[in-house]
C-alpha cells in the first residue's frame, strides 16, 4: 500500500491486555478511506468484545459508501450500540462493557473528510505543520479543558480525566438526545493528514509533540511508531491506538498573476492626435468644416479622459430639404403599408381566436379525496406537534383501527414510531397508497411494533433510513419499498447490506 494510510495499536507497558482495536482501509478501489479508532470499556472481556463489534458493525454498514455519509455513519453506531445491548443482555459477564470510538471516511475524490465520535477518542487535522483538534472529549475533564479552566497540561493528570458521559453500550436509542454522537465534516486537501488515535497516547503525549512528530519527513508507518513510543516513554499506563491518514494528491500549483503593461494609446482623427488620459489642454477644440473655415467656437463636454479635437461636415440648407412631390410619394406609401398590416393582423387575429376555441383543454373531473377520520386527524395532528423523538401509539386513545386515507408522511431527520397495545394502521378501501412514506429529509426511522394491514405496500422509504422491530405486515402486498437515488449518468457499484431482516412468528426482544 502506498504511504498514504497506517495504522497500529500497543498493549502498552502496564496493561495485561489490548481493548483498543483500529480499522485502515480503503474502499470501493481507492475512492474512500476508512479510518478509525475504537476504545473498549469495561473489564477484561467487555472491552475487547464491544470494540470488535463494533469494529464489524462499521466495516459491514460502510461496505460501499453512499452519497448520504453522514447517514451512513449514525447508521452504523446506532446499530453497533443496539448489538453491544444486546450482547450485554444475554451475558451478566459482559453487563459494564462499552466502548468510545471515533470513525472517519475520506472522500478522495472530492477532497472531504466526514467523520463521526462519541466518548474521548480523538480526531485531529494536521494541515501547515498545525494541529487542529477536531473531535471533542464527552467527558467532564475534557469539558474543562476545551472551555479554558484547565491547561492541556493540567487535564492530562487531573484524576477524572478517564470519566466518560457518552459511549456506545451505555444505554438504547430512546434514551440517548438528538446530538449524543457528534458527527461533522471538513474540506480535507492535498497533503493534509489526520490523526485518530486512543487515549492512551493523549494522555501521556501533549499536542507540540504530536505535532513535531507529524512534522518530520519520515513515513506514516514511523511517525506511527514514534508517536507510541512516547506514549510508552512517558509511562505506557493505557493502550496506545493511532491510525494516521493522508491526502497523498500533489498540491494545486497557480501561475501568479502578472499586471500587463500600462501603455498610452494614440488615435487619429482626421490626423489629429488624442493626448494620454489625464492630459490637460489648454484651449477649447474648434470645429472646422471640410475647407478649413472657422464656423463656431464651441466648450468640448467634460471628460474624465482624454480629450481630443472633432471635425464634423455642416448640413447645407439645401441638403436639408426634400421636394414637394417626394414628400407626397412617401406618404401614399406608407399610408398603404399601415392599410395593409391592419388587415392582415385581424386577419390573424380572428384565425387565432378560432384555433384556441376548437382546440382548448377539456374540463376533467376531479374526484375528491376521501375526507380524513378523526383518529387518523389525531395521528396526523401527534406527528406534527411531536417535540421529542418518539411517537406513541398507545391503545388508551386509538381504541379502534387508525383507517388511512393518506400517507403518513415522516420528514424528521431521526423518529421512533412506536405502538403501546394493540394498535393497527388499516388501509381505507379507496385508498391504494402506502401506510408510511419516510422522505429524503429522513435518517433514521424506527418502526416498533406496528401493525400494518391491507396496504398495497406498507412503508415507502428513501435511502437506507428504515429500521424495524416486531413490525407486522398482514395482507400487505408489498411491505416495504426502498428507493435509492444515484447522480445522473454516474457508474454505480456496490450491493445491498449484508445485514439482512429476519421473519420470525416470534417477537424478537
Amino acid at each position: 500500500m502506498a504511504d498514504h494510510l497506517f495504522g497500529i495499536t500497543d498493549t502498552g507497558k502496564v496493561r495485561k491486555n489490548n481493548e483498543d482495536v483500529f480499522i485502515a482501509e480503503e474502499l470501493m478501489n481507492g475512492q474512500f478511506i476508512l479510518a478509525g479508532v475504537i476504545d473498549g470499556v469495561g473489564g477484561y472481556e467487555g472491552g475487547e468484545v464491544a470494540a470488535a463489534v463494533t469494529k464489524e458493525v462499521v466495516l459491514s454498514e460502510l461496505e460501499v459508501v453512499g452519497r448520504e455519509i453522514t447517514t451512513q455513519l449514525n447508521l452504523a453506531f446506532n446499530l453497533a450500540n443496539e448489538e453491544i445491548i444486546g450482547r450485554k443482555l444475554l451475558d451478566k459477564q459482559l453487563a459494564d462493557m462499552a466502548c468510545v470510538a471515533t470513525i472517519a471516511v475520506v472522500d478522495k475524490l472530492n477532497n472531504m473528510l466526514y467523520y463521526i465520535h462519541v466518548g474521548d477518542t480523538r480526531l485531529y487535522l494536521f494541515r501547515d505543520k498545525s494541529l487542529i483538534k477536531i473531535s471533542h472529549d464527552q467527558s467532564f475533564v475534557g469539558f474543562l479543558e476545551e472551555s479554558g479552566r484547565l491547561t492541556e497540561q493540567e487535564a492530562m493528570k487531573h484524576p477524572k480525566r478517564n470519566e466518560i458521559n457518552q459511549a456506545l453500550g451505555l444505554g438504547s436509542r430512546e434514551e440517548m438526545t438528538a446530538s449524543y454522537f457528534e458527527t461533522g465534516s471538513s474540506p480535507f486537501l492535498p497533503a493534509d493528514l489526520i490523526l485518530l488515535c486512543s487515549d492512551g497516547l493523549t494522555d501521556l503525549v501533549n499536542s507540540e509533540a504530536i505535532s513535531a512528530v507529524l512534522s518530520t519527513d519520515g513515513t506514516l508507518k514511523a511517525k506511527a511508531a514514534k508517536l507510541v513510543a512516547l506514549a510508552n516513554g512517558a509511562g505506557g499506563k493505557d493502550n496506545i491506538t493511532v491510525v494516521l491518514a493522508l491526502n497523498d494528491k500533489l498540491p494545486v500549483q497557480h501561475e501568479v498573476a502578472r499586471p500587463a503593461d500600462l501603455k498610452s494609446e494614440i488615435s487619429e482623427t482626421q490626423g489629429t492626435a488624442v493626448k494620454p488620459s489625464g492630459a490637460v489642454q489648454s484651449a477649447a477644440p474648434v470645429i472646422r468644416s471640410e475647407e478649413g473655415k472657422s464656423q463656431a467656437e464651441v466648450n468640448p463636454p467634460k471628460h474624465h479622459g482624454s480629450v481630443s479635437s472633432i471635425n464634423i461636415r455642416p448640413v447645407t440648407p439645401e441638403q436639408n430639404s426634400l421636394p414637394d412631390n417626394g414628400k407626397v410619394q412617401v406618404n401614399k406609401f406608407l399610408l398603404i403599408f399601415l392599410t395593409v398590416f391592419s388587415i392582415l393582423f385581424v386577419i390573424a387575429s380572428i384565425w387565432l381566436s378560432i384555433s384556441y376555441y376548437n382546440n382548448r383543454p377539456k374540463p376533467e373531473v376531479i374526484a375528491a379525496a376521501p375526507p380524513v377520520n378523526l383518529p387518523e386527524k389525531q395521528l396526523q395532528d401527534s406527528l406534527a406537534r411531536l417535540k421529542g423523538d418518539t411517537l406513541f401509539l398507545s391503545a388508551k386513545v386509538f381504541k379502534s383501527p387508525i383507517r388511512l386515507t393518506h400517507a403518513l408522511i415522516i420528514n424528521r431527520d431521526t423518529l421512533v414510531i412506536k405502538q403501546e397495545g394493540n394498535v393497527v394502521l388499516l388501509c381505507d378501501s379507496a385508498y391504494t397508497g402506502p401506510a408510511l412514506f419516510l422522505s429524503p429529509e429522513c435518517k433514521h426511522i424506527v418502526a416498533d411494533q406496528l401493525v400494518i394491514q391491507g396496504f398495497e405496500t406498507g412503508i415507502v422509504s428513501e435511502q437506507n433510513a428504515l429500521e424495524m422491530k416486531n413490525v407486522r405486515f398482514i395482507q400487505c402486498k408489498n411491505p416495504i419499498q426502498v428507493f435509492f437515488g444515484f447522480p445522473d449518468g454516474y457508474f454505480v457499484n456496490g450491493r445491498l447490506n449484508k445485514r439482512n431482516y429476519q421473519a420470525d412468528s416470534l417477537a424478537k426482544k
